[in-house]
């Protein structure tokens, strides 16, 4: 069954999916949603923003398909599609059961800024490397932030199902995304106190034992604490 506020759920995923790339939606006569990019735009911009629409909103877990003319178009809720958002959600929620993947991605960060900004300071490339992997932990919030007001319930039991199990894995993944945006403001907090100035080279690799220590005293405990349903059948 779809929801009044579908195409306003849609238009908020379009505008921030390919926000370069127009869209218009609009609700279907018999039901659904149609999803047209402007017709005007260049074929490979616009080959490039339905492709990464359709994945975007097929991830929500709906059916989503083509037109004859070209455009997508959205029905009701897909147990494939569901069944797949759920597995991400669990893959997501199994890689932020540890602190460790943060602070790698931080310092990887970290090294390819200097690489291009050499001049730049320690100050100056930890705040911009925190904001890329603050940007990553982002994702699943905004995706949920999208779907706010829609009332997501299906008839088919499965189907049914399959939502419940979206709704308690996007609670885990939010809860861990909060935890692990906090992760990085610490690590970058401390790496004016680790590292003050850059030296001879090599302070990034040093720093990753101290840092991964850190966070594993500060933050093992709360990780551990989330309850988790990634693994529950």
């Amino acid at each position: 069954m779809l929801s009044a506020d579908l195409a306003q759920v849609v238009a908020r995923i379009c505008t921030r999916i390919t926000p370069e790339t127009p869209a218009r939606v609009e609700s279907l006569p018999g039901g659904g949603i149609r999803v047209e990019t402007d017709p005007a735009l260049e074929a490979c911009r616009r080959w490039v923003g339905e492709h990464r629409l359709l994945r975007e909103l097929r991830l929500v877990g709906w059916q989503v398909g083509r037109s004859g003319r070209g455009d997508l178009q959205i029905g009701g809720w897909s147990t494939v599609h569901l069944a797949h958002r759920a597995q991400i959600l669990s893959t997501a929620a199994q890689a932020m059961s540890e602190a460790a993947p943060t602070v790698a991605m931080l310092l990887l960060a970290l090294r390819d800024f200097h690489r291009a900004h050499p001049s730049a300071s320690v100050a100056t490339a930890g705040a911009a490397a925190g904001a890329a992997v603050t940007a990553w932990y982002q994702r699943w919030p905004q995706r949920l932030a999208d779907l706010e007001g829609l009332d997501r319930q299906a008839d088919q039991l499965v189907a049914h199902v399959l939502l419940q199990r979206c709704e308690e894995l996007e609670q885990q993944v939010l809860t861990l995304s909060q935890l692990h945006r906090r992760i990085t403001d610490d690590a970058v907090t401390c790496l004016g106190d680790l590292m003050p100035r850059w030296g001879s080279g090599g302070e990034v690799s040093a720093l990753s034992a101290q840092l991964m220590q850190r966070a594993h005293q500060r933050f093992a405990d709360e990780l551990a604490a989330v309850p988790s349903i990634a693994g529950r059948a």
